[in-house]
């Protein structure tokens, strides 16, 4: 089975914004063309919304998905050590500036703001999810949420995802 690596760009300003790999490229353009509420998705719909449609390039052919996964990242970091501002999960530092991208977007297109569901916003995976938890973690996560701290800003720097923190702290008294 082959794979390409493949960018999205904005036809407004013919600018990428978006890194991805495939082996069904027309399926896969399908599913963004639908617009779901990844930070991806919400530009897509800003660009159509504007009456127009996003624009996919093949980058790369590859003949393998380890090829494939290895010519993403490649290619994500180039682009990103170029100045251009992706989409893509890895473009941003943890939940919090990815809800504040999606609030930010969705505010643009006139949706209203509110506070996002873990599925909403969790499209990476944290370093430490699935791990077991240590005592001075949880002590960690229990001061922080002592001080205020979101369940974003907690997640984040417990390189957790945020269903893990609240599942916790559910379990805990703060």
């Amino acid at each position: 089975m082959s794979f390409v690596i493949y960018a999205i760009a904005d036809p407004r300003c013919r600018k990428v914004f978006y890194v991805g790999h495939t082996a069904r490229l027309d399926l896969r353009s399908e599913q963004h063309l639908d617009a779901g509420e990844t930070i991806c998705g919400l530009r897509i719909r800003e660009i159509v919304t504007a009456g127009q449609e996003p624009q996919f390039i093949i980058l790369q052919d590859c003949e393998s998905e380890r090829a494939a996964l290895m010519a993403e990242i490649f290619w994500i970091d180039l682009f990103g050590g170029r100045g251009i501002a992706l989409t893509n999960n890895q473009a941003f530092d943890g939940y919090s500036a990815r809800a504040e991208q999606k609030r930010r977007l969705r505010c643009e297109l006139g949706a209203e703001t509110c506070i996002e569901q873990l599925a909403a916003i969790a499209n990476g995976r944290p370093v430490r999810e699935g791990r077991r938890w240590s005592r001075k973690e949880d002590q960690m996560m229990r001061r922080l949420k002592r001080e205020g701290k979101s369940e974003f800003e907690i997640a984040d720097q417990l390189s957790r995802s945020v269903a893990a923190i609240e599942a916790r702290l559910s379990q805990k008294a703060v």
